[in-house]
């Protein structure tokens, strides 16, 4: 019975390191994309517009070294290219929809550097300023602006006192307040209970009525798919192996990113909520490290990062094109319906 025990200690100990050294992975390519995105070119960006283009149109992040570094610039969905409205809020992460948005922000405040999140309106003014527990990750807004999702990576968690983790909760964008953290929700996996000291979710994406939600749920190494309800403070596992999904705006489909190799190297799939069918997307042939983003129910959008800073591109949702590049020295796309 010791040997036994000895053995099961050995192995918990083992699962511990293991989720520990895949959490700091995970915050540390997070923090060296977003370097990367900043790090930037000589070249400015498009001329900016005078007012804010009319729905549908792109919110980005951009990284030009201008005047527009880090600014949210709005861009017509038809002409992403061209010139863009350039807003007053400076984010790490946003993201709009309905009408709130949210804006990940890291504040020096002395010798401390505190994380926010603030939620502003159509006319990007800041309704409410939401303090964050960690370094901001990801984010999305459900389509009637009414909650978010965010995440950050933390430290101190007693499973990973080494290393990273994520905390993803949902907040109230009217009230500013926050309504749940994932981590205390019921999950079901195979209909019986599923509970583990290791769980870590982020990638939230929202259905269309604003309270189903998809995430992912990583757990003993393997990254799950689960689909959630706020309202009860429930989700169950769909699949495993989908990480960041992103949800097609008709409701049908997810696409995601899949790690091919162990050093980091992910391709987009989509995958068929319908028919359980996959789509592989190999026309991309970089590594897509992102949460991609729906432009429509035919195409994507997602950040490329190197060395002169971050590009935007777009790839067919079925994987019958090659991908094109949507706007150069920007960030982080967000489309606005």
């Amino acid at each position: 019975m010791r040997t036994h025990a000895a053995r099961v200690w050995v192995f918990a100990a083992l699962a511990v390191v293991a989720v520990g050294a895949t959490a700091w992975y995970t915050a540390a390519a997070w923090r060296r994309a977003a370097r990367q995105a900043d790090a930037s070119s000589s070249v400015a960006g498009p001329p900016a517009l005078g007012e804010p283009p009319a729905r549908p149109y792109l919110m980005v992040r951009s990284t030009a070294s201008d005047a527009t570094w880090r600014r949210l610039v709005l861009v017509p969905m038809a002409t992403p290219g061209g010139p863009g409205f350039v807003t007053s809020l400076a984010c790490e992460r946003a993201y709009f929809a309905g009408d709130r948005g949210i804006c990940l922000v890291e504040a020096s405040e002395g010798l401390t550097t505190r994380y926010y999140a603030d939620v502003f309106d159509a006319s990007f003014a800041r309704l409410h300023r939401i303090p964050l527990t960690g370094v901001p990750s990801r984010t999305r807004v459900s389509p009637n602006g009414r909650r978010a999702a965010i995440t950050v990576f933390e430290t101190g968690h007693s499973y990973a006192e080494t290393g990273f983790s994520t905390r993803t909760t949902i907040v109230d964008t009217v009230a500013g307040t926050t309504l749940t953290d994932l981590e205390s929700f019921d999950v079901l996996r195979d209909g019986a209970p599923f509970r583990a000291v290791d769980f870590n979710f982020w990638g939230v994406t929202f259905a269309q009525d604003s309270n189903r939600f998809f995430a992912t749920l990583a757990s003993a190494g393997v990254k799950h798919l689960v689909e959630g309800d706020v309202d009860t403070r429930r989700a169950r596992v769909v699949r495993a192996g989908i990480e960041c999904p992103s949800l097609s705006p008709d409701n049908t489909r997810i696409a995601y990113k899949h790690m091919l190799r162990a050093d980091g190297f992910w391709q987009l799939r989509v995958y068929d909520l319908r028919t359980g069918t996959e789509t592989s997307l190999a026309l991309e042939e970089r590594s897509v490290d992102d949460q991609v983003e729906w432009a429509d129910n035919e195409r994507l959008l997602y950040h490329i990062t190197g060395e002169r800073g971050a590009d935007i591109w777009s790839l067919r949702a079925d994987g019958t094109a090659a991908p094109t590049l949507v706007r150069s020295y920007a960030y982080a796309p967000a489309s606005v319906r």
